[in-house]
């Protein structure tokens, strides 16, 4: 009967929370976690491990997967605050250092996104079986660009994001092992071999927030 009790009011608890109507939000300041990305047609499949620093503005990604039928890895530390990032290479000991001008943008739901539902990742037949999720639509104008995102109701964490970007196509981004803080600080300081690395310039692109900035 007690446990029965139990269910029964922690049901009653988690409904009362959907019942409420949801606000946008902001990620923890730290995040690690990995993610699958998916472009266009599913042309190239890729896995990343990210790491995120809102505080100083930096974002670390190391990417893994398949173009076509051509295999892809790349190391790209950004330095928001610093305006360029590193593409890095421990294979050949080689680093590349690229301007860039873009503002940091930190994990949120935009203000101006509409909330469009609340689900459950599961269950919501007993305790613990299913995570509450809130999905949210809007659009870029910086990259002419309509999104669908969804992130946590506790903790406002993402779990996928759906980009529709014109001349671009779809792009499918699901978020998964993430652990809020830094583990090791250390992998957002440039290796040894990048402090003699200079500028290079490249054509600039539309860096619109952390999400295309992992595109």
């Amino acid at each position: 009967m007690q446990s029965l009790l139990l269910l029964t009011v922690s049901l009653s608890l988690q409904l009362s929370v959907l019942a409420q109507k949801p606000q946008p939000c902001k990620a923890p300041p730290y995040l690690e976690g990995k993610l699958l990305v998916v472009f266009p047609e599913g042309k190239t499949l890729v896995f990343e491990q990210f790491y995120y620093d809102a505080v100083e503005q930096r974002i670390r990604v190391i990417t893994s997967g398949k173009e076509g039928t051509h295999n892809v890895f790349v190391d790209i530390l950004m330095l928001f605050r610093e305006r360029f990032y590193y593409e890095i290479s421990y294979h050949n000991k080689s680093c590349t250092k690229v301007p860039f001008s873009t503002a940091f943008s930190p994990i949120e739901i935009p203000t101006d996104a509409q909330h469009k539902a609340q689900f459950v990742i599961g269950s919501l037949s007993a305790p613990a079986q299913g995570l509450l999720v809130n999905n949210w639509e809007g659009s870029i104008a910086e990259i002419k660009a309509n999104y669908s995102m969804s992130f946590t109701e506790f903790g406002c964490i993402p779990v996928t994001t759906l980009y529709s970007i014109e001349k671009t196509g779809h792009i499918l981004s699901s978020f998964f092992d993430i652990v809020i803080g830094i583990e090791n600080p250390d992998v957002f300081i440039p290796p040894s071999f990048c402090t003699s690395a200079k500028l290079v310039e490249r054509k600039p692109g539309e860096v619109a927030d952390f999400f295309t900035a992992l595109m």
